[in-house]
């Protein structure tokens, strides 16, 4: 049961990774329609990209402060240890990346 549990996880990531790529490959093949439909297209997908920069922005100040008083807490509490403050930031850097 172990064993099957150890392959078939990265196996289905990586038929999910494939299947991905195939639906990325046929969405850019289709037609962009009409210059009016392109254009409305652009204006959202620069909007898109300015929300995701703005939340990228808010989201890296919260790393740093949330960081930085895990970091006091891991002085303070002995029970805790500053690893946890690089599996917070870590964390966070993996979430930014998967959108």
């Amino acid at each position: 049961m172990d064993q099957t549990l150890l392959y078939s996880v990265p196996a289905i990531a990586i038929l999910g990774l494939l299947v991905m790529a195939v639906q990325a490959a046929w969405v850019r093949k289709q037609d962009a329609g009409e210059a009016r439909m392109a254009e409305i297209a652009n204006h959202i997908h620069e909007g898109a990209l300015a929300f995701l920069r703005a939340e990228y922005r808010i989201l890296a100040i919260f790393v740093v402060i949330a960081g930085a008083l895990l970091g006091f807490v891991s002085t303070i509490v002995p029970t805790t240890h500053w690893f946890i403050v690089v599996a917070f930031v870590i964390g966070a850097v993996f979430s930014a990346l998967a959108g």
